[in-house]
């Protein structure tokens, strides 16, 4: 009886140990994560970042002949009280447009030499304040490369020179060099990351001969060899090449053999931009294919820019705006969207107050009061403009209207 007391006993005892273990005590509330506080980290693949390109674009403005003929600084030196010249006001109404390019580039058709008198038509020589004018203006470029270079001899296109590399805000003179034994360096200006390389030639100098001992100071159409060397010197340090080439026939709105010729060569050699002048009136723009596939962008004649001629032809003058786009990640350059706008060289009977007046401000009552309607009986209006600028150049580079 005891022994069975016993046995029974230890049954009980076993089936509460084993109870014990079958139910655990509950966690304590405040030790339970919330759902809000429970979060799973996924680390998302890294995406490789691509760099953008990196663009620049710089605008290049040119303009034609600064041909400055007795009348105009006449006009200049009755400004001033002290026997000096003033021309700003010739250029007043282009001034911000001029201004407003990166780079500006004109070809001052007459010599400015201190040493000299003024003098005009045929021998030309200009007071020597128009060179802080064209600074002032806001050109860059000034080239000396025309037929007139030499008027006033090497000394007085010595003198020349040395006046605006001497003048604050140019920064090149293109065409002339003042090194008798040798050409200048070339000639590279950087804008906004964009290296334009210049350089200068012209067909001729009037028959003026240029002293052998000096024969490093100008660059003539017909060396070719010497054209070629400084066209591939830029080459190899800019990003475009920009020539200018005094060539063609006065008074001709329209290029001859010769200037589609030598504009095949620029194009074969690589030029980029050619900027023509020399005829004294417009002449056409058109893109030149070379060996390679690409174009080179030749503007034949701007024409004047400034001066006291009396053929209507030659009071139209053309400012030529291209941009130029640098893409730094890849280093391609395009020269893209350029556009001829135009001038108009006003003046009175008698050529009283020359000045500019941008084509798209010029309104029928100015053309009927131009001097070359009222003393030479020539026909000057709206029309006529109109007509000559549709004749010459394509519509494709008119300003868009």
């Amino acid at each position: 009886m005891k022994k069975m007391l016993l046995r029974f006993l230890s049954v009980i005892i076993i089936l509460g140990c084993c109870g014990c273990n079958s139910q655990p005590s509950a966690p304590k509330e405040e030790n339970l994560p919330s759902p809000e506080s429970v979060s799973v980290t996924e680390e998302a693949p890294a995406e490789e970042e691509t760099p953008e390109d990196i663009i620049s674009e710089a605008t290049l403005l040119a303009v034609g002949d600064n041909l400055i003929h007795d009348v105009i600084y006449y006009q200049a030196a009755k400004r001033t009280d002290d026997g000096s010249y003033d021309f700003l006001p010739v250029y007043e109404q282009v001034r911000e447009q001029i201004s407003a390019a990166d780079l500006a580039y004109i070809n001052q058709e007459t010599q400015m030499a201190k040493s000299k008198e003024p003098s005009t038509y045929p021998m030309f020589n200009t007071p020597t304040e128009m060179a802080e004018n064209l600074s002032e203006l806001g050109f860059d470029v000034i080239n000396l490369a025309n037929n007139h270079m030499l008027d006033k001899g090497v000394s007085g296109l010595r003198e020349t020179i040395e006046l605006l590399h001497a003048t604050d805000g140019i920064s090149a003179v293109i065409g002339a060099y003042d090194a008798p034994e040798g050409y200048g360096e070339p000639v590279v200006i950087e804008k906004n990351g964009i290296k334009f390389g210049f350089v200068g030639f012209t067909q001729h100098t009037n028959g003026l001969p240029l002293p052998k001992d000096n024969s490093g100071m100008i660059v003539y159409t017909d060396n070719t060899d010497e054209m070629h060397r400084q066209i591939q010197e830029l080459k190899a340090i800019s990003d475009v090449v920009i020539v200018s080439v005094h060539w063609g026939d006065e008074g001709s709105n329209k290029p001859n053999d010769y200037q589609r010729e030598l504009a095949k060569q620029f194009a074969d050699w690589g030029v980029d931009i050619v900027i023509g002048t020399h005829p004294h009136v417009l002449q056409s723009v058109e893109y030149v294919a070379n060996e390679s596939g690409g174009k080179t962008l030749v503007f034949y004649s701007l024409g004047n820019f400034v001066s006291a001629q009396i053929d209507p032809a030659n009071l139209i003058g053309g400012i030529a705006q291209i941009t130029v786009t640098k893409n730094h990640t890849t280093g391609e350059v395009s020269v893209s969207a350029p556009e001829l706008n135009f001038v108009i060289t006003q003046y009175g009977s008698g050529f009283r107050d020359l000045h500019l007046v941008p084509l798209e401000n010029y309104t029928e009552e100015q053309a009927a009061q131009h001097g070359i309607v009222l003393k030479y009986g020539k026909r000057f209006d709206l029309d006529y403009i109109k007509i000559f600028i549709d004749q010459t150049v394509d519509s494709r580079f008119l300003p868009q209207q």
